[in-house]
């Protein structure tokens, strides 16, 4: 018997592929590679173009009253993006004060867009700055910031948070200072400075500045010393000429973004053998004494002096300036300075300290009492314009020549006695007790001392004259005498037969 197999059933086809799928898929990976080799050309060509890129910083920096330019541009996804032939030109179409050699950073495009802003490593080679003074000490510099008059009014601060994390390194720049009042332009030696922007704690970004040793032993010239550093020494400020050398450190600088002057800083100013001709703070300080000193040619800053400074809400005080000014016989009048500068409007808020040698003539009294004291005065005014402000040491000085000369008041009493008796008005009235000298006030102290000074000065005006005429002049007699003994009686004469 004969057995069938079953009928196997035939596969289900598959189904159709749809193709069209595919195509929109590869058509897609294929639009992308395209749009992605166009960007990866396009993007660095257009940002290539100097003039786009002029126009990037001037939206990144709306601040900027200038526009920056630059010769060659050459940016890339992995590669480094170097800038050359940097130039900032004022709006105002003065020559550039800024140009820089070269910039090249460390990270492509595509680095920068995945670190979020982070450029890394930035060298600027060979940079230059020309600083130009105008009368009014104001920099060419500050008109490259355009300024908000609302703001600067309110008092309110323009700082932002910066797009961008920068480590930047300033190799050899030059700084060119040039002013009306010097026919010469100071230019100075190689700079190095390292910096950092980053954002801060309260959403802001500002530039931190390494430690760091900006000049070595440079020139002390005129352009440099009443510009910029007259504001950490204010002596130098308007002096007819200097000579010398100095050295500019910085132990730590930050300035925010948006609001550099709102920056801290903080280092020293060693100057060596400097030498200047006196502008008017030595002027006015010399005229103010009242030994009579006449204004020296010249004044020299004590040997090696290190100066502090430090710059904190837009004042720059300084402390441990010293300087010499030159007294008769060989003498030196040192002096000290502390206090504060404005940096908008160049006010002074100082302190002088003065210490008399101990060795002055003995032969005028106000001068002999100041030997071996120190003498404070305040100086307020500006740079301009400074003004001395007594603070009633000199005044103490002449009290302590009253005082001394009121010690002496028995034997001062005694010997006018024995000269010239003193007789009551009347017979019948008893004599008064005259040896108690009347109360003497204050104001008393210092105006005896100006009386024994023009008495003293009276009297030998007098002997002259009568000298050269031949005559013995009379004694005559000072308020010194009158304000002790009180007015005095000449003595009756006795009636004749």
């Amino acid at each position: 018997m004969a057995v069938t197999a079953p009928a196997l059933s035939p596969k289900p086809a598959p189904p159709p592929r749809r193709r069209w799928l595919s195509k929109l898929v590869r058509s897609t990976i294929a639009v992308v590679v395209i749009v992605v080799a166009i960007s990866s050309v396009a993007v660095p060509w257009w940002l290539s173009n100097s003039e786009r890129l002029s126009g990037i910083v001037a939206s990144l920096v709306p601040d900027l009253d200038a526009t920056v330019s630059f010769d060659r541009v050459r940016v890339g996804w992995t590669g480094p993006i170097v800038l050359e032939g940097i130039k900032v030109m004022p709006a105002d179409g003065s020559p550039s004060p800024v140009g820089i050699l070269r910039i090249e950073g460390e990270h492509g495009l595509l680095a920068m867009l995945l670190s979020g802003g982070d450029l890394g490593r930035v060298v600027m080679e060979h940079p230059t700055v020309d600083v130009a003074f105008d009368k009014d000490h104001v920099m060419n510099i500050e008109r490259l910031i355009r300024q908000d008059d609302a703001q600067i009014a309110a008092g309110s601060p323009r700082r932002r948070r910066a797009a961008a994390h920068i480590r930047l390194e300033v190799e050899d720049a030059i700084v060119r200072i040039t002013a009306p009042w010097a026919a010469e332009t100071w230019v100075s030696d190689p700079i190095t400075i390292r910096a950092t922007l980053a954002p801060t704690t309260d959403g802001y970004s500002e530039w931190i500045i390494d430690p760091v040793q900006l000049l070595a032993d440079a020139r002390m010239d005129p352009p440099v010393a009443s510009g910029v550093l007259a504001y950490i020494a204010p002596i130098l400020a308007d002096a007819t000429r200097t000579s010398g050398r100095f050295s500019l450190s910085l132990a730590r600088a930050r300035f925010p973004v948006g609001d550099p002057g709102g920056g801290t800083v903080s280092g020293t100013l060693s100057m060596h053998e400097v030498v200047l001709g006196p502008g008017p703070l030595v002027a006015d300080l010399i005229e103010s004494l009242p030994a009579g000193f006449l204004r020296p040619s010249a004044i020299r800053i004590a040997d090696e002096s290190v100066v502090k400074f430090r710059l904190a809400d837009r004042l720059v005080s300084h402390e441990g300036l010293e300087f010499g000014v030159p007294l008769p016989n060989g003498r030196r009048l040192d002096v000290q300075s502390s206090g504060t500068v404005g940096l908008d409007n160049r006010a002074l808020n100082l302190r002088l300290a003065l210490p008399i040698p101990a060795d002055l003539p003995q032969d005028r009294p106000v001068v002999a009492a100041l030997a071996g004291k120190t003498i404070s005065l305040g100086v307020a005014g500006t740079l301009d314009e400074p003004r001395l402000v007594f603070d009633g040491s000199i005044r103490d000085a002449a009290a302590q020549v009253a005082a001394d000369l009121l010690e002496r008041v028995p034997e001062i009493l005694e010997r006018v006695r024995g000269e010239r008796p003193v007789v009551p008005a009347s017979a019948t009235e008893a004599p008064a007790d005259d040896t108690q000298p009347p109360a003497i006030t204050g104001d008393d102290v210092v105006d005896i001392v100006g009386s024994v000074l023009d008495e003293v000065a009276r009297r030998r005006a007098d002997r002259r004259a009568k000298g050269e005429a031949g005559e013995t002049p009379p004694p005559r007699r000072g308020r010194l005498r009158e304000r002790l003994l009180g007015p005095q009686t000449p003595p009756q004469q006795p009636a004749t037969e």
